[in-house]
């Protein structure tokens, strides 16, 4: 008598969605300076989600539309404004997490230039976030 095994394989996803360099002008700063005339505010994010079904599918319906993604940050970066690069991080991240069923998102924001006296590229923050379930 043979005994079939079943062998179930278990994965851990780590599928993500990118967006990197994504550019805005925005009026985002503690100076009000900053808030009158604004900067570039340059946004990465990285999204975690199973993208298995997609893949197979090959369908738009089984994804997150990262051309939605981006107008959600576009409104967010050029339509309010902030003090601090923390509080636009979060907006941003809040309203990907409320909008799109990801498991979790990193979110980079940077101005560059910075309002630093000296040569310094960008300066930014970048936050993780991940869905809370129940």
């Amino acid at each position: 008598m043979t005994r079939a095994i079943l062998q179930v394989q278990s994965f851990i996803v780590a599928d993500k969605i990118v967006l990197k360099g994504a550019q805005f002008h925005g009026k985002h700063g503690v100076s009000q300076e900053e808030r009158i005339v604004g900067g570039r505010i340059i946004v990465d994010v990285e999204i975690e989600y199973d993208l298995t079904r997609a893949g197979i599918s090959d369908s738009l319906q089984d994804t997150i539309s990262y051309s939605d993604v981006f107008k959600t940050i576009r409104h967010l970066v050029e339509d309010t404004e902030s003090l601090l690069l923390e509080a636009l991080a979060r907006k941003i991240a809040d309203a990907l997490i409320e909008k799109f069923p990801m498991d979790a998102l990193t979110i980079y924001v940077r101005k560059q230039p910075p309002p630093i006296r000296g040569v310094v590229e960008s300066a930014g923050v970048e936050i993780r976030r991940t869905r809370n379930f129940p």
